[in-house]
């Protein structure tokens, strides 16, 4: 025979699609490891929850801002990764992941002048011999890259087209 409290949490249960809800910890270092842990895991909504919720306990956590903007990247949400990202470099003004992290966001959304800027500022900063590689391949990546208009047909191409018609 099931009682009411049972039945309550059946239906809260399914409710969530079989999702089991996040404890609440206050601890910013284990929602970081946490978050962290899922991201590696491609669980992005995930990670995007534990790391808001890391950086809303610990507000100055460098690694906290770096990972978010890293899971928002992969959640597509460029405006809060590009907040996060500028906030982790603002944090650490000379750390090589930031700005590599942040090159690569400008180089998925086609903003290769601001890309080619933090992929050099990497460069500048790297400290091993493989940051450096992976800035150089980047850069050299960026550098070969044809500029893209994305965001317009092209005009020219239309008109040859409707020349030969």
């Amino acid at each position: 025979m099931e009682t009411a409290l049972q039945s309550g949490v059946t239906g809260s249960s399914a409710s969530m699609d079989g999702k089991r809800p996040t404890p609440i910890v206050r601890d910013a270092h284990a929602l970081l490891a946490r978050g962290i842990d899922a991201l590696e895991r491609n669980h992005i909504d995930e990670a995007v929850g534990l790391l808001r919720q890391t950086v809303q306990i610990d507000a100055d956590s460098f690694m906290g801002h770096l990972a978010l903007g890293i899971a928002l990247t992969k959640a597509l949400d460029i405006p809060a990764a590009e907040r996060a990202l500028e906030t982790a470099i603002s944090l650490e003004p000379r750390n090589f992941y930031a700005h590599l992290r942040m090159a690569e966001l400008y180089q998925r959304v086609g903003v290769p002048k601001k890309a080619k800027e933090e992929l050099q500022t990497a460069l500048d900063l790297a400290g091993t011999s493989a940051e450096k590689k992976i800035a150089r391949d980047l850069l050299a990546v960026e550098e070969h890259r044809a500029p893209r208009l994305a965001w317009r047909p092209d005009f020219a191409g239309l008109l040859r087209r409707k020349r030969r018609e």
